[in-house]
């Protein structure tokens, strides 16, 4: 479906009926309207939400020689430097080789393309780069659409369209060790779970073969609430965590924020008590539930996925709003 092409849908009664809205009668300009606009915390979070990320701007129109990246960004939950090319029209040959050029440049460990409708030649382009460059870095092609109902404002919203190896499930995988082959099985299997039974969480991130997974962004730079699943060594324990992530140079002044209302918080829940962590020495705090499991054994697994799932949704219901009114250190001073 295409934002500028697309048509209606039949309203049911006393429905409303969406409507598509042309890009640029929001955004005549892509690079002083649209750039600035996606360059905000909260649409970098709308953007970071469906790639799995947590993206921190570093940059806007950052020099390369005679050309500019529109925006250098940093993926709080691992650094990784992110590098975002965006055009308001289909794909052309100019903005790929401006996302090549600026991904090399930076040493990027991920490329976004944003535009308003790729070509299937394009897709295809974004495919290819993801299965010869075996995971270095990773490219990501995301359509943007915007939609209103009625006489409402106009919404965003982004669809990723092409991305790397087993976003949907599909293509060949890599030589995986035993480790890495589990860890993908039981994030597949969360996915899935979370899929048929969730009510705030909905969907998770691309599964992948790293101990934790994305599970859901609260529509602000650096937080993320995350899954992990820690196999021990042997003779260790095994355990399962639903993590809500506070990353960035902000990460202590909006951890404390959070703690000044630990009862309130507390008494809002079901559980057993939070865990708040608060580590010196590193710019990531931690507030999560955990839970000693054998994640291994597959008899307990419909019991781990409805631990995680129920915990990752109590973590955005305690906490989304709290972290989205949360102010600026400047504006406490």
């Amino acid at each position: 479906m295409n934002g500028e092409k697309g048509t209606t849908a039949v309203a049911a009664a006393g429905l409303g009926t969406l409507t598509p809205v042309p890009l640029r009668d929001v955004w005549p300009n892509e690079e002083s309207d649209f750039t600035p606009w996606l360059a905000k915390d909260t649409n970098l979070g709308i953007l970071g939400d469906e790639l799995g990320m947590s993206l921190e701007l570093l940059e806007r129109e950052a020099r390369v020689g005679p050309y500019e990246a529109d925006l250098v960004c940093r993926d709080t939950n691992d650094g990784a430097k992110v590098v975002v090319e965006n055009q308001l029209g289909q794909t052309d040959h100019d903005h790929l080789g401006k996302v090549l050029t600026y991904a090399a440049h930076f040493g990027a460990k991920v490329a976004v393309w944003v535009a308003r409708s790729f070509t299937e030649q394009h897709r295809e382009a974004v495919d290819w780069l993801n299965e010869i460059g075996g995971g270095g870095t990773r490219f990501f092609a995301v359509e943007i659409e915007l939609w209103k109902i009625g006489e409402s404002s106009p919404a965003p919203r982004l669809n990723v369209v092409a991305g790397p190896r087993g976003m949907d499930g599909g293509g060949s995988r890599p030589s995986l060790s035993e480790t890495q082959r589990f860890r993908l099985e039981f994030w597949e299997g969360f996915r899935d779970f979370v899929s048929r039974n969730g009510e705030v969480v909905t969907k998770t991130q691309t599964p992948r073969t790293d101990h934790w997974l994305p599970i859901a962004g609260v529509r602000r730079t650096g937080f993320f609430i995350v899954g992990i699943a820690s196999i021990a060594a042997k003779g260790g324990g095994h355990e399962l965590r639903a993590e809500l992530q506070i990353s960035g140079g902000d990460a202590d002044h909006h951890f404390n924020r959070l703690k000044a209302h630990q009862p309130a918080i507390e008494d809002q829940h079901e559980f057993e008590p939070l865990e708040w962590h608060n580590p010196e020495g590193v710019q990531q705090r931690r507030i999560y539930w955990r839970l000693s499991t054998n994640i291994e054994h597959p008899d307990g697994r419909t019991d781990q996925y409805r631990w995680l799932l129920e915990r990752a949704e109590a973590l955005h219901r305690l906490f989304a709003d709290r972290i989205r009114n949360l102010p600026a250190p400047e504006e406490t001073e």
